[in-house]
């Protein structure tokens, strides 16, 4: 995992509290990877790369992606955003191949203003790893022609190219701990699909009740 940069991407709509606190659970288990941050307002994270108030969107989101990729010298990138928390063995985890997407499993999201965790059955960029050069071959192909920010399209690639993912070549794995997506009123969506099940506590994190005392959000009582 030494040849792996850590690209931290944000629209810096989250509460700075809670994104303050998000980011110190990623120093904390990130180890010494090298950061590489691209944010809508300046941050003091890894090597910050500031693109201003473009607006939140997925266009503008794998745009900063595809900035850090860039920016960054590893074989391979890993993935951080702004709603989630990364346990320790997230960082540790080696590709067998760089021309491969690789996406964490052991998902899980604290939902919206309950005190509960549902379970994700599917990956999610938001926790995957892959090849820098794979990684940019694709978003350049997918940015070809296009403008440099957009705020309209929520789900690029799917409005501009008709696709409902940005690889085709996904392969899956599971952490030993897993990754939680706070979901937020601030975040461009309020809801994520997952389990409908209530799930009121999970390895590493404890109960959601307890996360939530620590990432304070506002919630309903069940």
């Amino acid at each position: 995992m030494q040849d792996t940069t850590i690209i931290y991407y944000s629209s810096n709509k989250e509460k700075p509290a809670f994104e303050a606190k998000i980011v110190a659970n990623l120093l904390k288990n990130c180890g010494d990877l090298p950061i590489i941050s691209v944010t809508h307002k300046p941050m003091d994270l890894g090597k910050n790369i500031v693109v201003g108030d473009v607006g939140a969107s997925g266009f503008n989101m794998f745009r900063q992606v595809q900035i850090a990729c860039r920016e960054a010298k590893t074989k391979f990138v890993i993935s951080a955003e702004a709603d989630c928390l990364y346990p320790p063995d997230y960082f540790t985890w080696t590709p067998p191949r760089d021309d491969v997407c690789y996406r964490n499993q052991n998902l899980y999201v604290l939902r919206f203003r309950y005190d509960c965790f549902g379970k994700k059955s599917e990956g999610a960029t938001h926790s995957q790893i892959i090849g820098r050069k794979y990684y940019l071959s694709v978003l350049d192909a997918l940015f070809m022609g296009a403008p440099d920010w957009s705020v309209a399209e929520k789900n690029f690639p799917k409005e501009r190219h008709g696709k409902e993912d940005f690889v085709e070549t996904i392969e899956y794995y599971e952490t030993e701990n897993p990754v939680v997506q706070i979901k937020t009123a601030d975040s461009m969506r309020w809801h994520t699909s997952c389990s409908r099940d209530r799930i009121y506590e999970i390895p590493y994190w404890g109960t959601a009740e307890q996360l939530r005392l620590t990432y304070p959000i506002k919630k309903h009582k069940l």
